[in-house]
């Protein structure tokens, strides 16, 4: 089983989302070290349990972030956590039924996804945020007003 660790390769440079990422790493770390030793089933199912919380309470918080930044991509990266989550609750019903293989097969799958997607979809999201919240105070420092009477314009000139 490839080990997950968490390393800069996978910032996205955006610091709530990369101390969510590490938590998630750090979760399927904790799932692997248990599943590797043998651990007790009830064991499994809360470490588990824990993850499935922290990949779905990420997701959420990303999608919250793309809707209210306007994420042109938002769809599709919806639709990438849609299918990780999907298949997540899949393996978790099968470990419910103390199907420790299936606790492996989780890991495995998340090992990989999470590199994917936190090194492609997940730094998209990022650097938009960034330049995004860049626009943001370069149009609010371009104007002449003080800073009361000014608007706050996105990068498209719309008050928000």
């Amino acid at each position: 089983m490839r080990v997950l660790k968490w390393s800069t390769s996978n910032a996205v440079f955006v610091t709530e989302n990369d101390d969510e990422h590490r938590e998630i790493f750090e979760a399927v770390s904790s799932l692997q070290k248990v599943l590797s030793s043998q651990g007790p089933a009830l064991e499994i199912r809360d470490l588990t349990q824990r993850l499935i919380a922290c990949i779905v309470d990420h997701f959420a918080h990303e999608e919250r972030l793309m809707r209210a930044a306007r994420y042109g991509s938002l769809r599709w990266h919806k639709l990438q956590h849609d299918n990780a989550r999907g298949r997540a609750e899949q393996f978790v019903a099968r470990i419910e039924r103390d199907d420790i293989g299936a606790g492996i097969e989780l890991v495995e799958y998340l090992t990989s996804w999470l590199r994917d997607h936190t090194r492609l979809a997940d730094r998209m999201l990022g650097a938009y945020l960034r330049n995004r919240q860049r626009c943001v105070k370069l149009t609010f420092r371009a104007g002449t007003k003080p800073a009361d009477a000014c608007d706050w314009l996105d990068s498209k000139g719309d008050k928000f």
